[in-house]
């Protein structure tokens, strides 16, 4: 389990971890490691899969000698992107090198080569980050009408300034907030973190983002719902959510605690009534939590990935 991009400028590398601990879950022996150490791992014992996720987009990683090595030790070479199709202008990377693709989104796939033999393939969330002992997210009272977690991307930016303007009270972490925007932090924060956080908050936001870093040549849109989705659900936040992923109904409904919203006033309405119901709000919290054990950790989507791997005709 690797990284297409190296550890250096790698700031998601607890995400292979997570997908390791996932096949662990299923009995298999799998270990995360920086691509900078893949080498002389095919060369210490054998692996039957080197699986690279995450980002292709670094070009100090060259994807066709790490493939071609690996195929000459015996090792089978698949990959799962995770930043499509932010950066998906990048993919001639794999242009040759025939091993199957996953992607995070669907809306990616009629573009790649057919010898991608590409499927999607939703991230999710793992019980390392359920944190044995803390209690769920929602038993404590909240404080703040509002949380968010994440980068700021213009648009959510315009859209945290406008739920202020509302009146509505905010608690968001993450890099790249606006020094005049009440309640951000800038910080990145952790699962204990984020734990802390989602208990504080009557609601957590999901938000999308729409900023194209590579994604010009087709300008495919996003439609499913990020990691932090799931994560936040396995913690038993209740989630906004607020458009940007049209899929996200096909993985939680609102009585699993992910609600949809569509204007200041739906918001206002659900926050009156999780003040006035606190109990609600905690059913659905553990709604989204049982629904997230049951269907959406890390080992349901290695469990699937295998699944398609061992497929006649996959291999060439």
């Amino acid at each position: 389990m690797s990284s297409g991009t190296a550890d250096a400028i790698n700031t998601n590398q607890r995400l292979r971890q997570r997908i390791a601990h996932g096949f662990r879950e299923l009995g298999l022996a799998s270990e995360a490691c920086a691509v900078e150490r893949v080498p002389a791992l095919l060369l210490q014992e054998r692996v039957d899969l080197l699986l690279i996720t995450g980002s292709i987009a670094d070009p100090n990683v060259d994807l066709s000698w790490l493939v071609g090595r690996a195929q000459r030790q015996q090792t089978r070479v698949a990959f799962w992107l995770h930043d499509d199709p932010y950066e998906f202008d990048l993919h001639w990377r794999l242009d040759g090198l025939d091993c199957p693709v996953f992607s995070n989104e669907p809306n990616c796939l009629p573009y790649y080569p057919a010898s991608c033999q590409p499927r999607a393939l939703a991230l999710a969330a793992s019980p390392l980050d359920d944190l044995p002992g803390e209690g769920a997210a929602n038993e404590a009272a909240a404080t703040v009408d509002l949380g968010f977690c994440g980068v700021a991307f213009p648009q959510r930016v315009a859209l945290l300034r406008q739920l202020l303007a509302a009146g509505f009270s905010l608690a968001c972490w993450g890099d790249g907030w606006p020094d005049d925007l009440s309640g951000a932090v800038n910080l990145r924060l952790g699962p204990a973190g984020l734990r802390q956080l989602y208990r504080r908050c009557r609601f957590v936001l999901n938000l999308g983002r729409e900023v194209a870093i590579a994604n010009r040549r087709h300008q495919i849109a996003a439609s499913m719902p990020g990691p932090r989705t799931f994560e936040a659900a396995l913690l038993g936040a209740v989630q906004l959510h607020l458009g940007q992923s049209p899929r996200i109904a096909s993985y939680f409904s609102a009585e699993q605690g992910v609600i949809p919203a569509s204007c200041i006033e739906e918001i206002g309405a659900l926050l009156e009534r999780a003040r006035a119901n606190p109990s609600w709000r905690r059913q659905l919290g553990a709604a989204a939590a049982r629904h997230t054990r049951r269907h959406h950790l890390y080992r349901h989507r290695c469990h699937d990935l295998l699944a398609a791997v061992a497929a006649p005709g996959v291999w060439p």
